[in-house]
């Protein structure tokens, strides 16, 4: 860009002082409202996601119900329990799970050391279900295969168990009683607060072997049958697979248990996939509306542009005329002012992404929960955004001004100091 063009743009702005500075406001504003609104709606986003992860690997949690038609020779009203031939069958035939677990739960086990007692959430499970939830220890080690096909009496315990029961040492070798039976604690968890739950905070809870729990402590809210078990935890072979995983699931269980595939009362499922999926359709979408809202301002600035473009044009129409007297082109006049448009509204706009990096970094500092909002968040995608939008709104700002410019004829526009 010439210097004699940034000079006429100091000029044309000097000249209408107030109507440039609320032009160039409702640009700024307006780049600023798309990078505000967008960012935070890109930190909530991402805050659901990592909240979701600590919680499992797009995991499907299936438990019994009630069916609610007719299916096979069965009226409708039948309960479905879930046993572990269920697990069995979906971990030998279906096609897009990868890894399943069955799952028996146990609120009622009393905990004892030498150094207190209580009573937490105690779960039975194979190796595959720390996986699927993404699981990890501290100190120690997860359970393993062979503490699965042995039944061996060892526990991974959570922080908040170890803390009460162990006064926060390092527990791992030592020994706890479930009901009286001695555990050995193989692992302790690190502290994880999960936003998302299905029996409360993993760091109060003690996972075991499934064939463990089933040998030792049946469940006796589940009734007399012990194959019986409070859910199947499972996982797709791939995230966007979660549609057919759960369409098998049903299918696989409802040709066991004699009931509709498509009767989702019968079995419950909560798949976490489709419930991310779900999540940023509905921030993606207000995501959109939010910049919509910032795209309008902006337009609106475009506008303001446009008038002090032409109020210059008015404005310099002999000095446009002598131009053209002298040989200068159509296309030199409306190079000229298309620059001095784009210009206002670029620096305008570069004011405001400016402006709107330097408060997404100091709300960034602000203390917030990271599982609720991660911060505002300029992707690259945003960025992008916002200055393609700029961009467009300056040239679409300039065309029109600059187009009025070229047209004038110089006779006509010499005539004009005269008038």
């Amino acid at each position: 860009m010439s210097a004699a063009i940034l000079t006429q743009i100091f000029h044309t702005l000097r000249a209408n002082k107030l109507r440039s500075l609320l032009t160039m406001f409702g640009i700024g504003w307006g780049v600023l409202s798309i990078i505000l609104m967008t960012a935070s709606g890109e930190g909530f986003k991402i805050a659901q996601h990592e909240s979701l992860k600590l919680l499992g690997k797009d995991i499907l949690i299936i438990w019994g119900g009630r069916t609610s038609l007719q299916a096979k020779g069965f009226q409708a009203g039948r309960d479905i329990r879930l046993e572990v031939s269920d697990y069995e069958v979906i971990r030998d035939k279906a096609t897009y799970i990868s890894h399943v677990s069955p799952e028996i739960i146990r609120g009622d086990l009393v905990a004892k050391t030498t150094l207190n007692y209580g009573t937490f959430s105690t779960r039975g499970v194979v190796p595959a279900y720390q996986w699927m939830r993404t699981i990890t220890v501290e100190w120690g080690r997860l359970l393993n295969p062979a503490d699965e096909s042995e039944a061996r009496l060892v526990a991974v315990i959570g922080s908040e168990v170890n803390k009460q029961l162990f006064n926060e040492a390092i527990s791992v070798g030592d020994t706890m009683t479930l009901n009286g039976h001695p555990f050995t604690v193989i692992g302790i968890l690190p502290h994880k607060e999960l936003n998302n739950t299905y029996q409360g905070q993993d760091h109060s809870a003690i996972f075991i072997p499934y064939s463990t729990m089933r040998r030792l402590f049946s469940n006796p809210y589940l009734g007399s049958n012990p194959r019986l078990v409070n859910n199947l935890i499972a996982t797709p072979i791939r995230h966007e697979f979660w549609a057919e995983a759960e369409r098998e699931v049903r299918q696989l269980l409802g040709e066991k248990k004699h009931f509709d595939p498509s009767d989702e009362d019968a079995v419950g499922i909560w798949n976490t996939a489709k419930q991310v999926e779900m999540m940023d359709i509905m921030m993606s979408s207000m995501q959109w509306f939010l910049g919509t809202v910032g795209l309008v301002t902006l337009l609106l600035g475009a506008v303001g542009v446009i008038n002090i473009m032409l109020v210059s044009v008015r404005e310099r129409t002999v000095e446009i005329g002598l131009r053209k007297s002298v040989g200068a082109r159509r296309r030199d006049i409306l190079w000229q002012f298309f620059m001095e448009s784009l210009a206002i509204t670029m620096t305008a706009g570069g004011i405001g992404m400016l402006t709107g990096w330097l408060l997404c970094e100091a709300i960034n500092q602000l203390p917030f929960e990271e599982m609720v909002f991660a911060g505002m968040i300029i992707s690259p995608e945003i960025a992008l955004i916002a200055f393609g939008a700029l961009v467009l709104i300056g040239m679409g700002a300039g065309i029109y001004p600059a187009y009025m410019a070229a047209q004038l004829d110089p006779i006509e526009a010499l005539r004009f100091e005269a008038g």
